[in-house]
């Protein structure tokens, strides 16, 4: 098996470490691997390169393996390069300042050990199929949102240039700005084919359980299950509210989905219809759309664990979850009732705009 290395040079400028002096090359010529580092050029680099390298390993009937060596984003390019192709596999080298999808299933230090992803245990995990009114498809491995965190992801990069502004700290921040402009959102959403009401703070897709650099919001969302999570947040508070809701509970405290404004739910797809283009959070890579799907694919990666993963025992010691529970609160007559209490809701969405309140 021959084994990739792909970075993305410009990511993690601020590790203390350099990732491959320090922790590949070692590992690899220790192990004694066929291997080959590979520095992206741009973006996209690393999409073209993995395809080109899975096809050639496909046609000479071997197997390959990538590792992303960088942040979110690289493992989003290493993921739509090797779609489809059964003979590839993928991991991750943390270099990032988020590495948000390897929080599943361990450390940074641990995914830093290469020795023990060289040496690592398979598992096979669901994806996540991303398309847009055009047709253009592309593919995750984590989350999909559009709505309020999918323009504050948008504006990630520009707050990356203010001065400390790094990880959370620039979603923080481009959340900051959007709450005045984005929260107010008048989608069509449409889970399994069943419409939801309006209006919408936003809407979410999980198949991993954290985004933002630690924001933990897709909490029962399980990787192997072959379903989505679906988080729909709906606007029924006023402007000042929200702001604390969002900025704590979302970003803070992750026990959003205990409200009875908020539909915690899966399935196997959502479809979502705009009236103007709207950014959407793919994975971090954001892009704006009119009308966009979001698919799961059943076993769509083979991702490779260190050796010395907690990932399983987690799962056999109850620690990790993926029931959802809402509390007594959040299901139905007293999800209802709750609703009912919020004046905005009342007077804006239900008298001014037309919203309803149907429910399952």
């Amino acid at each position: 098996m021959k084994h990739y290395f792909v970075q993305n040079p410009n990511s993690g400028k601020n590790q203390k470490i350099d990732v491959i002096k320090e922790c590949v090359i070692p590992a690899a010529e220790k192990a004694g691997i066929d291997y080959e580092i590979y520095d992206t050029t741009c973006k996209g680099d690393a999409t073209r390169f993995c395809h080109e390298k899975a096809e050639e390993a496909k046609q000479a009937g071997e197997n390959v393996r990538f590792y992303a060596v960088g942040g979110d984003g690289t493992l989003y390019e290493v993921v739509n390069g090797v779609v489809g192709y059964d003979n590839a596999e993928i991991t991750v080298v943390p270099k990032g300042s988020g590495n948000d999808y390897i929080r599943l299933y361990g450390t940074e230090k641990q995914f830093l050990n290469v020795e023990n992803l060289i040496d690592g245990i398979p598992l096979t995990v669901d994806g996540l199929k991303v398309t847009d009114q055009d047709g253009v498809t592309e593919y995750a491995i984590n989350q999909a949102s559009i709505g309020f965190d999918a323009e504050a992801c948008a504006k990630q990069e520009a707050m990356k240039r203010m001065p400390g502004a790094i990880g959370h700290r620039t979603y923080f921040l481009g959340g900051l700005y959007c709450m005045f402009t984005k929260v107010y959102n008048k989608f069509r959403v449409f889970v399994d084919g069943e419409e939801t009401w309006g209006p919408f703070i936003q809407a979410t897709a999980w198949v991993g359980q954290y985004y933002g650099s630690g924001i933990k919001c897709g909490t029962f969302a399980d990787p192997t299950d072959g379903k989505m999570d679906f988080s729909i947040i709906h606007r029924v508070t006023w402007w000042p509210s929200m702001f604390f809701y969002m900025l704590f509970h979302w970003q803070s405290k992750f026990d959003y989905y205990k409200y009875p404004f908020v539909d915690y739910m899966r399935g196997e797809s959502m479809t979502i219809e705009c009236d103007k283009p709207q950014q959407i959070n793919v994975d971090g890579e954001c892009r704006a759309v009119q009308k966009v799907t979001f698919e799961i694919v059943p076993s769509a990666f083979t991702f490779i664990l260190p050796k010395d993963t907690p990932f399983f025992k987690d799962i056999e010691s109850g620690k990790t979850v993926y029931d959802i529970d809402q509390g007594k609160k959040n299901y139905e007559p007293k999800k209802s009732k709750l609703l009912a209490k919020y004046s905005f809701h009342k007077i804006v969405n239900q008298k001014l705009h037309g919203y309803g309140t149907k429910r399952k």
